[in-house]
């Protein structure tokens, strides 16, 4: 196992993410809501809702889920990223989805659920196996737009709202997507900056 963690160093911060989840969704509900997204509580100084409410999830299924989609992304692409760099998304992913929220949605008064980092996470890596050259990249993009795109059309799933006990948060999904590309955006800017020649 150790081996394991040695050769696939981004393994590390998605168990470490999947401990975390399951851990919060043991504490009681009035501890949880200490951590909870909540729009008028980050309003009166508590940001660090920003980041911790997506770590809560309304019900078992709701963490089944997504669970399973953090060890889909540990499959496909935690295992050649470095540590420190998956940490990054992790924050990242989730300041901007909370912030856009925030900025763009004052109805959204509630927010709990990791799926819109994930979704994030999910679609830097789509991009990453484009950029390397690795098979499926542009199939796992195309797919990920094709949902995005029908959920924004559609509207929220009313069948996995009523599994999860809570409405699915398309927007987060959008905006877990938008982060994706913009870091990886700064990742190519910067790659190209250390190969610009100094004059």
């Amino acid at each position: 196992m150790q081996a394991l963690f040695y050769a696939k160093p981004g393994f590390g911060p998605c168990c470490l993410l999947l401990l975390l989840v399951i851990l919060a969704f043991l504490l009681p509900e009035s501890i949880q809501h200490i951590f909870a997204y909540q729009r008028v509580e980050i309003a009166s100084g508590e940001v660090w809702r920003l980041i911790s409410g997506h770590l809560l999830h309304s019900n078992l299924y709701h963490l089944l889920l997504n669970g399973g989609g953090l060890l889909v992304i540990m499959l496909l692409h935690a295992g050649y990223q470095r540590q420190l760099a998956l940490i990054w998304q992790l924050l990242f992913n989730a300041l901007f989805i909370s912030g856009m929220m925030y900025w763009l949605q004052a109805d959204i008064q509630r927010y709990v659920g990791l799926s819109g980092v994930l979704h994030g996470m999910l679609f830097f890596g789509a991009l990453l196996d484009i950029k390397t050259g690795k098979t499926g990249g542009m199939l796992l993009t195309l797919g990920i737009l094709a949902k995005i795109g029908y959920e924004q059309y559609q509207g929220p799933d009313l069948q996995l709202s009523q599994l999860i006990s809570a409405t699915v948060a398309i927007d987060a999904h959008l905006y877990g997507v938008i982060a994706g590309a913009l870091l990886f955006s700064v990742v190519l800017f910067r790659r190209w900056l250390q190969k610009k020649p100094i004059r």
